[in-house]
């Protein structure tokens, strides 16, 4: 066992009594009392049963400090150390280094005097100073801070790229103490019986105040501060990363397939004669059980802890044969994105008791899980930075097992197996209380519609209009998988796909579906379909596999008009009246069309006259020459909120954007009649024309939206 720190054993000590003198105290001190009895050396050599501790103390450099500083220390007797040395091998202190003896004694010593009050309590310079029942954070701060340090160990990379093959000597860390009591639990809402810390401590007794493994049986009020002392001696603490590579015997599957998120950063250099690379070792993409500090920011650390629910090898492995060892040969061919599930579904980033457990368990991903603590659990042991519980039984996550799954068994959905998790939208994909549908897109369809997983780079990009490759911001990630789900289905009810219609995806684009063949507006603009090659009932809707992926359009009604030659008229109306512009993207400098009033509503259909029909209403002397009037004339060609097609299904009058009068009483606009027969819809405008539209030329999809072009003008007066 090796003890590594920054300061020399001497300098650390030199350093921690000038800081006892020349620092303010005032917050550590809670009153100016007449003290009490001896120093807290003296008390301990008094008592005559504290001989192995006070060895410890001078073993490890203590004893000076604690003979001219201000303390809390927690004492274990003679048996109780004595027992400790027999559960390892030990017969006395004499069989241990001094760098063991500082490691082991600093997990009982404060550099500040704590009445019981104080110690459960805290300060908080965040929160208000010293805390109080019902203050704001109460009794939370139960991991105390501790100059002891785990040992260097050399960690055998077999993942991390830069790494790989080689062996690691890994920074040990500075270790938290558990400090369990009455008002830690009631602040907690957990089970201030103490059932919580037995569960844990089965061998220990309850007493209200537990520090780590050991009751607090009495309370000293010495000269120089505090003893508290124990029932048992405080062992080494591991890390829950620290206790699962020390048991690979019990836990070798899982260890072995968190290793494939473990990176590696060099910290400094070894005081060794070989001046050896030290490296921190932290876990990406999951929790990262090897940070001693936990899930919080530093103002929290100390409130805060992961807890992990490692299932067993045998357990593990069971299921790993069973389900994705089925799909792929071997776990390294499985998408990251599964391995992270199944990792990830063990591991939670807060502290789970048993009493909490019992009432309602849900893992990382928000799943209920029917956990029994008292069935499924066959042991459980409080860490550093966490309890951890062994399992005998594995939960798999909801994506494993609901509508949504099968993207995480095949390597062929993994881009959107990537849209799918950095959208994140997994989890409301998963949920019971809605209706899905779910068109699972190969990559090569993706790709060809201008998206991909650029694995190298860990990320998704989409295809600029330049033939770049961009980073793919969030909103764009919904999209891509709003254009391939449907989430507001009826419950029960699902659309037969083989039959034809149109529908809205949860994206606000629509599709259009015809005998198992889907049409989205980028498969218009490119005149491809992607066609339904298998589908599965799943236990919250509907999973269809296809050939191709359904492409959002990539054009809006202005781009669409802009790019239509038989609507160039109309498109050259737009620009006159003002209502169409130029613009150019800030990031790429393309310049494309827009009509900044289509921002004012999230849908539109709009009805776009042909250059047939614009020049039929300019011979009649219908288009007017005023620009504030051809502004009103264009803006009845658009109707904003809704979407219709020549389906049959869309019927009535409908406001359009043309204003019709401004009152107090707020603003009308100029109606229009649907009147819709299917692939055969008419519009009556508001001067009782009706003009029949070409099924050849309606349906045009858009984003979020249709465009439909008629032969004729339709008229607001």
């Amino acid at each position: 066992m090796k003890f590594t720190y920054t300061l020399t054993k001497s300098s650390f000590i030199i350093t921690l009594l000038l800081s006892l003198f020349a620092c303010d105290h005032s917050k550590d001190i809670y009153e100016q009392p007449p003290w009490l009895g001896g120093s807290i050396i003296e008390t301990l050599e008094e008592k005559g049963n504290y001989k192995i501790l006070l060895q410890l103390i001078d073993k490890a450099g203590y004893k000076e400090p604690i003979e001219k500083g201000l303390f809390t220390v927690f004492a274990a007797n003679d048996s109780a150390y004595q027992a400790y040395f027999n559960s390892k091998g030990i017969s006395s202190v004499d069989d241990i280094s001094s760098d063991q003896a500082f490691q082991l004694f600093t997990l009982n010593v404060l550099n500040t005097p704590r009445a019981r009050q104080q110690l459960i309590f805290e300060y908080s310079f965040w929160h208000g100073g010293w805390q109080e029942p019902r203050s704001e954070i109460g009794a939370l701060l139960w991991r105390t801070d501790t100059r002891s340090v785990s040992n260097d160990y050399v960690d055998e990379v077999k993942y991390f790229k830069e790494f790989k093959g080689q062996s690691l000597k890994i920074l040990g860390q500075a270790k938290k103490v558990p400090l369990l009591s009455t008002e830690f639990f009631s602040d907690f809402n957990g089970a201030s019986d103490g059932s919580d810390y037995t569960y844990f401590f089965p061998n220990t007794k309850w007493k209200g105040l537990q520090w780590y493994n050991a009751s607090v049986e009495a309370e000293a009020k010495c000269s120089n501060g505090y003893i508290y002392f124990l029932d048992k001696a405080v062992p080494e603490i591991p890390s829950i990363d620290e206790y699962l590579r020390n048991h690979k015997e019990k836990f070798g599957v899982y260890y072995d397939l968190i290793q494939r998120f473990a990176s590696y950063s060099f910290n400094k250099y070894d005081d060794d004669t070989e001046k050896t690379r030290l490296y921190n070792k932290n876990y990406l993409s999951i929790s990262n059980i090897a940070n001693e500090t936990g899930p919080s920011q530093p103002i929290y650390d100390r409130r805060d802890s992961w807890s992990a629910f490692i299932p067993t090898d045998n357990v593990l492995q069971d299921y790993i044969n069973n389900t994705f060892l089925k799909h792929f040969e071997s776990l390294d061919s499985v998408p990251e994105i599964s391995l992270i599930f199944l990792a990830q579904s063990c591991l939670k980033n807060n502290f789970d008791v048993a009493s909490k457990i019992k009432r309602s368990f849900v893992n990382n991903y928000g799943d209920n899980i029917p956990l029994d603590v008292n069935g499924d659990v066959s042991e459980a042991i409080l860490l550093s930075n966490g309890p951890l519980y062994t399992l005998n039984k594995y939960y798999p996550p909801k994506a494993f097992t609901s509508t949504v799954s099968p993207v995480f068994f095949d390597n062929k959905y993994s881009t959107f197996l990537y849209a799918l998790n950095e959208a994140q939208m997994v989890s409301s994909l998963t949920s019971t209380d809605l209706e899905v549908t779910i068109f699972a897109p190969t990559n090569s369809g993706l790709l060809e519609g201008g998206v991909r997983y650029y694995k190298e780079g860990k990320r998704l990009e989409y295809l600029e209009e330049d033939g770049s490759w961009s980073i793919m911001d969030f909103e764009t990630k919904k999209t891509v998988v709003g254009n391939h789900v449907i989430t507001d289905n009826k419950i029960g009810s699902q659309i037969d796909f083989s039959g034809e219609g149109y529908v809205k995806m949860t994206s606000g684009n629509y599709i259009y579906y015809n005998n198992n063949s889907i049409i989205g507006g980028g498969n218009q603009e490119l005149g491809n379909v992607s066609k339904i090659i298998s589908s599965q009932k799943g236990d919250n809707g509907m999973f269809y596999a296809l050939d191709n992926a359904i492409l959002a359009p990539k054009n809006d009604p202005a781009k669409f008009i802009a790019n239509s030659e038989d609507l160039s008229e109309f498109n050259k109306l737009l620009f006159s009246s003002g209502l169409a512009e130029f613009t150019m993207d800030s990031e790429t400098q393309i310049v494309y069309p827009r009509i900044s009033f289509l921002l004012t509503h999230d849908f539109w259909t709009v009805l776009a006259p042909t250059n047939e029909a614009i020049i039929a209403a300019r011979n009649n002397s219908q288009i007017p020459d005023n620009k504030d009037d051809l502004k009103k004339f264009l803006h009845y060609f658009f109707i904003p909120d809704v979407v219709f097609f020549d389906d049959g299904k869309t019927n009535g009058t409908y406001p359009s954007y043309r204003i019709d009068t401004m009152t107090v009483d707020g603003t009308n606009y100029t109606p229009i009649e649907i009147i819709n027969t299917k692939n055969n819809m008419s519009i009556k405008d508001w001067s009782g024309n009706i003009v029949n539209i070409d099924h050849e030329k309606a349906n045009n999809l858009v984003q979020y939206g249709v465009v439909h072009k008629t032969d004729k003008i339709i008229l607001g007066q």
